[in-house]
């Protein structure tokens, strides 16, 4: 008999393995598993709230029917911001998240990292067991030496470190007092990698307290990015594409429409979805604020910001400014003058990795514009966040053997901390080190002790990130591995200090909310009131009324001295932009294959991270794409392979963090850490102005690995871009880009009395953020290849996002379109196929027969849009337990040797019809949502019936913008294509 749990590196002694002797989690294991899990979720469908106990899978619980799946509402944590999801579970395991339509909380859309992190609760790389470094231990020996640290601590008066990320749970908050309170010496710092600090700073020194702006998109007419990626890897950028997209549609006469400004050195997806973007250095963007000010100060008379004297602007004339600051002319008039015209309207938007005097400038801007209290709010800040300058003290004071204990939660220092030599001097000088966390990392390996915790999906928490709500999480399966929270590990450690403290989380959470959250005088009890709250992910509350004193004045001119000395005046070293990897964010989600498989928005790079280029810097540098080249900044230095990217700014490089870890069977030895190049004595370490770049070597076959390589869309023009004020003219209309062909075909025209499924997908809306692409994966069991294989051309993603460039490569205009199976009436695939494994079903989807299928691939050659996959191994006998408990029972699990693509989420239909069957009515418009269209922030993707014409898709596809791809080749694709707009300033305006 094998031992439990094979794929563990150390047995788990204390372990909760009821069914001892099972190879690892088999699917009959996870069947007694689930009625604890079951028991568990006590959501809007659930009837117990107890953590129950591992009983007989013959005794069902009464809201399990097997094949029926059951929905939960939870949320999902990252950085500052929390987004409601709901969750899918059959037969008592999670198998797909997505945002909640339901959810009242106020911005909290879940993105596409929150339903990756699916593949994460079953990772068999996840910890299992306590181990001493690196020894298996009991969890109770774990479990006292926290306690017997902590009571050490205590008795001999010494500090104790606790870093976590950041902390916003009210109940968290709360237990991080009582210890507190237990151990006077606790220091608690909260620390975000890619939040460097710099915003923090800016308004902490403006307002004498930690405040922070939250941008209210969908209120704004003009939005100015500066180096603000606010579209793509921020933590709240799905909740903000779907502000932005609100207001891409256009309205009667053109009206209502948003424009945005993007002004940045690295090509961002924000800036790839700008009206108006010009390319321009970081470090001259609060330079370029001031004269913004100065402008619309004396040419639209505008009133100055308090704090703000005609004086303190005197370096910063319009008249000199723009060849200094690389900005023409004319450029800056026109963005004065929008600006002015959208007044309290507008939004202007500083990137984290810009200085701290960007943020003032860039606030103050928002002041005089009017848009404070609009477009932007001030609130306290959420998290209590430090800078890595900050922690650089923190650990400067472990080095000197300052802290009798640390304990490490959430924050992976030994990765993102850039002194590595501190680092190692930090944690030998602690007696006692633990690491709490999901995976044996980096920091974990540096710890004494490593204590497991549970996946956010098996874990209980609250959260509020922003006023007027507060959301909850429950867990929607029992622990796997009998892990606990990180806050009943702190609880436990509390325990045997003889602290009085709850039975378990869940009890101090429910406490909690029985004080602060239970309206006092509820007829109902508060178990309903639990429950409901549950069901909706959380519940609404008044927010207290905030507002912000004045603004420091003397802080205001330290900003904009500081602005003036940013433009040198000898020759310009090259800068570094750092910025989180769309994926894998800080590092985070290293070992998830399918963020890391998952493109980058702009490049379409994937499993990797290489320095991007201005074509002016490579022919400079002599050096073509893929080159080795080496980084060097103070005395850090590494080696990456080069991209020469269109549009990025001349003197600007750019590379993502969060890969070149050291840790995880997926994410070591992917890309190079750019966490060395941060400089922690500086106020925006993600900003290096001078970077030295030198070849390395030779060209290295496979350094780049792209999913597209030919940017240009060529005479065909597959994306239909217009003006708005083309738009209005009549473009779309006759005698535009041309009409559909009349065209004859042999295959006989086919009727559908029943039954037309169809998609529309608007391409103003879509912003290629690629939340579809993850959502699509996790829905049908799309395999994770590897590296290899993507290099190769064998990448099994049923949906890719095309991206294209227009005009000049230097300054081009981007494009996007998500590409997927057009389920064509004639299908020049099923025509080829000599076993009929590819067919056409009653209601027009090109479906396929699996287990007819022999693998000729004719029906790939013969496919013009290239959306057809083949399996040339088994991908999914590859995989390790638990990895297979993430499929979806309703999608067949493909072979190797077989052919897969696209099938409008049949699934999900014929769930639909069964479902409408069972309520006795008919089939209504929306109620089939595949999952790109579910998971779409922007909701730019329409599915449904084309042969209702009061349907959304068939009112999508009848309007002015709609077209289909290829329709000269009489194949009639089912899926149309709403054109995109720009909304490019001085064209069409009144």
């Amino acid at each position: 008999m094998k031992e439990a749990y094979t794929h563990d590196r150390t047995p788990a002694p204390e372990a909760w393995d009821p069914l001892e002797g099972l190879d690892a989690i088999s699917r009959r294991r996870f069947l007694a598993l689930l009625a604890a899990s079951a028991a568990l979720l006590p959501g809007v469908s659930c009837s117990r709230a107890d953590r129950g106990s591992v009983v007989p899978y013959t005794r069902t619980p009464g809201e399990i029917v097997p094949g029926v799946p059951v929905f939960y509402s939870s949320t999902f944590q990252e950085g500052t911001t929390a987004q409601a999801l709901t969750i899918r579970t059959r037969e008592g395991r999670p198998i797909h998240l997505e945002p909640n339509p339901l959810s009242p909380a106020p911005g909290w859309q879940a993105g596409l990292r929150a339903m990756g992190d699916l593949l994460g609760l079953y990772d068999p790389d996840r910890l299992r067991a306590p181990s001493r470094l690196g020894i298996p231990a009991t969890r109770e020996e774990a479990l006292g030496a926290l306690g017997s640290a902590f009571e050490d601590a205590r008795l001999h008066d010494r500090p104790v470190l606790l870093l976590t990320g950041a902390v916003i749970s009210p109940t968290l908050r709360g237990l991080l007092d009582d210890l507190g309170f237990a151990l006077p010496g606790l220091r608690h710092a909260a620390w975000e990698p890619c939040r460097a600090g710099a915003e923090a700073g800016a308004f902490g020194a403006l307002y004498g307290r930690p405040l922070a702006p939250r941008i209210r998109v969908e209120r704004a007419d003009v939005i100015l990015a500066l180096e603000a990626d606010f579209l793509g890897a921020d933590p709240g950028s799905a909740e903000h594409v779907r502000a932005f997209a609100r207001r891409r549609a256009p309205a009667p006469h053109g009206e209502g429409m948003n424009r945005l400004w993007a002004l940045e050195g690295a090509m961002t997806l924000t800036g790839a979805n700008a009206d108006e973007r010009r390319r321009m250095r970081p470090t001259r963007m609060a330079r370029l604020v001031f004269t913004l000010i100065r402008l619309l100060h004396e040419a639209h008379a505008f009133p100055l910001p308090g704090g703000l004297e005609p004086g303190d602007l005197e370096p910063f004339g319009p008249e000199t400014a723009p060849p200094r600051l690389g900005l023409a002319a004319p450029d800056l008039g026109r963005l004065a003058a929008d600006l002015a015209r959208s007044g309290a309207s507008s939004l202007a938007i500083a990137g984290p990795a810009l200085p701290r005097e960007a943020h003032v400038a860039c606030h103050l801007l928002n002041l005089m514009l009017g848009g404070a209290g609009r477009t932007v709010e001030l609130r306290p800040a959420p998290g209590g966040l430090i800078g890595l300058g900050q922690l650089r003290e923190l650990l400067e004071e472990a080095a000197a053997g300052k802290f009798a204990a640390a304990v490490f939660w959430g924050a992976n220092p030994a990765y993102a901390f850039p002194d590595t030599e501190l680092w190692k001097r930090a944690v030998a000088r602690v007696p006692a080190t633990f690491r709490i966390g999901l995976y044996e990392d980096e920091t974990a390996l540096d710890c004494t002790w490593r204590l497991p915790e549970s996946h956010w999906l098996e874990s209980w928490g609250d959260f509020d990130p922003v006023p007027g709500f507060v959301g909850l999480r429950q867990p929607v399966v029992s622990p796997l591995y009998g892990t606990l929270q990180g806050e009943e590990i702190l609880m436990e450690g509390m325990r045997r200090m003889k602290l009085p403290v709850a039975e378990s989380w869940q009890e101090r959470l429910k406490s909690r909310w029985l004080l602060e959250q239970f309206p006092l005088g509820s007829p109902a009890s508060f178990e309903s009131f639990w429950n409901a709250a549950l069901g909706e992910g959380g519940v609404g509350r008044k927010p207290e009324p905030f507002d912000p004193p004045a603004a420091d004045a003397a802080e205001i001119r330290r900003a904009a001295a500081a602005a003036e000395r940013s433009l040198p005046d000898g020759g310009e070293e090259m800068e570094l932009v750092l910025s989180p990897g769309t994926g894998v964010y800080d590092g985070r989600y290293g070992n998830n294959g399918w963020l890391q498989e998952l493109p980058d928005p702009v490049t379409k790079v994937t499993w990797g991270n290489p320095v991007l280029l201005s074509a002016e810097d490579a022919d400079r540098l002599r050096l073509k794409e893929g080159a080795l080249v080496e980084l060097s900044s103070g005395g850090a230095a590494l080696e990456a392979p080069v991209i020469v990217q269109p549009g990025q700014a001349p003197g600007v490089a750019s590379i993502a963090l969060g890969y070149g870890r050291r840790t995880g069977s997926v994410a070591a030895g992917i890309g190079v850490n750019a966490f060395r190049l941060t400089d922690s004595r500086s106020g925006a370490p993600c900003l290096v102005p001078a970077i030295r770049i030198l070849p390395a070597g030779k060209r290295k076959r496979g350094a780049v690995i792209r999913r597209q390589t030919h940017p240009r869309m060529e005479p065909r023009s597959p994306v239909r871009s217009w003006t708005l004020a083309e738009f209005a003219a009549g473009a779309g209309r006759a005698g535009h880009h041309g009409e559909a062909h009349a065209t004859a075909s042999l295959i006989p025209k086919r009727d559908y009395p029943g039954r037309k499924w169809g998609m529309a997908i608007d391409l103003s809306a879509c912003v290629g953020c690629s939340a579809c692409v993850v959502a699509c994966q996790s829905e049908n069991n799309v395999p994770v290849v590897g590296p290899e294989q993507v290099a190769l051309g064998r990448d099994m993603q049923w949906l890719r996002i095309d991206r294209y460039y227009q005009g000049d490569p230097k300054t081009p205009r981007v494009l996007h379109q998500p590409m997927l199976c057009q389920q064509c009436e004639n299908a020049p695939c099923e025509i080829v196929c000599p076993v009929n494994a590819t067919t056409h079903s009653p209601d027009g989807l090109n479906q396929m027969a699996y287990n007819r299928c022999v693998g000729t691939r004719y029906c790939s050659n013969n496919c013009p849009f290239k959306v057809r996959r083949f399996n040339f191994f088994d991908y999914t006998s590859m995989k390790r337990e638990p990895e297979t408990l993430v499929h979806n029972p309703e999608v067949t699990v493909r072979p190797r040797g077989v052919m897969e693509k696209c099938t409008f989420c049949v699934q999900r239909i014929q769930e639909a019809k069964q479902r409408a069957k069972g309520e006795g009515r008919p089939l209504a418009d929306g109620d089939i949502r595949p999952a790109c269209a579910a998971a779409c922030p922007a909701s730019a993707i329409v599915f449904g019936d084309l042969n209702d014409p009061g349907s959304g898709v068939s009112r999508l596809a009848a309007s002015g913008r709609g077209y289909r791809l290829l329709e000269d080749l009489g194949i009639g694709p089912k899926v149309t294509y709403l054109a995109d707009l720009s909304n490019p300033a001085g064209k069409g305006e009144s």
